[in-house]
């Protein structure tokens, strides 16, 4: 099943997508819905970030084709990304004006946690994700490197991008992700080039931090990452999914 949150005459909600349709739901995805015969086609809805999550996370250096010559990582690593840094489709990635160094597309699976858990097994971890959905984590480098934490260099506003939809039937050990700008490929691994894979992440999470429904957790990125200027144009593309589009432009 396909789901979106949505923005139609100035009300939110959620739907159920069907080609190029979405039917409205009662609630939302995260707990007991019905499917109304509320409609709309996708043109006449400004489609939003997928959730509201109360926390985003994301793992570091998960591909080797990333991870370069750095030796492999004992544990997953984990980093938080604010909640008010995710923005969704064609809404403007901004380039901070106090900033002149290089910022940088991540492409990334994300996973969309269903329910409050914690302490989740690896075998038990998959039961507690709604579903998938296409993330970009953008990164400024400068920052990343010379601060002992990356809290502007992943969060700054607009750095943390969400969407079109969740998709509940994809197998996250099999995804295929796609980043291109202005059109070029810059990116395309599968999942199954993780370290770690959904499940041990999830679990390790778990250990220490309560997830909640909407959580979002940004599975890392592939490859080396393309530098992102004013004008461009991103995508991440995850078949299944769809694709997400953003603008980038420089804070005026």
């Amino acid at each position: 099943m396909k789901f979106a949150r949505y923005m139609a005459h100035g009300d939110i909600s959620y739907g159920v997508v069907d080609n190029n349709v979405i039917r409205e739901i009662t609630s939302n995805p995260f707990s007991s819905f019905e499917i109304t015969e509320h409609r709309h086609t996708l043109s006449e809805v400004q489609i939003l970030a997928p959730s509201l999550p109360g926390k985003i996370l994301a793992v570091g250096l998960n591909y080797r084709s990333h991870l370069g010559e750095r030796p492999l990582l004992k544990e997953p690593l984990i980093f938080l990304k604010t909640p008010t840094s995710l923005i969704g489709p064609g809404e403007s990635i901004i380039l901070p004006k106090h900033f002149n160094g290089r910022v940088d597309e991540e492409g990334e699976v994300v996973a969309v946690i269903k329910d409050r858990c914690k302490n989740i097994s690896k075998e038990n971890a998959l039961q507690h994700v709604l579903g998938y959905t296409c993330g970009n984590d953008v990164s400024a480098r400068d920052w990343q490197k010379e601060d002992g934490q990356w809290w502007r260099a992943k969060s700054s506003d607009t750095f943390s991008v969400a969407g079109p939809f969740i998709e509940t039937n994809l197998d996250p050990g099999n995804i295929v992700m796609k980043a291109r700008v202005n059109g070029t490929e810059v990116q395309s691994e599968s999942t199954k080039m993780f370290l770690f894979d959904l499940p041990t992440v999830i679990a390790h999470i778990s250990q220490v931090m309560t997830l909640e429904p909407g959580d979002l957790i940004f599975t890392g990125t592939p490859g080396k990452p393309a530098e992102l200027k004013d004008g461009d144009i991103v995508e991440v593309e995850i078949e299944g999914i769809g694709i997400l589009s953003n603008p980038v432009r420089k804070e005026t």
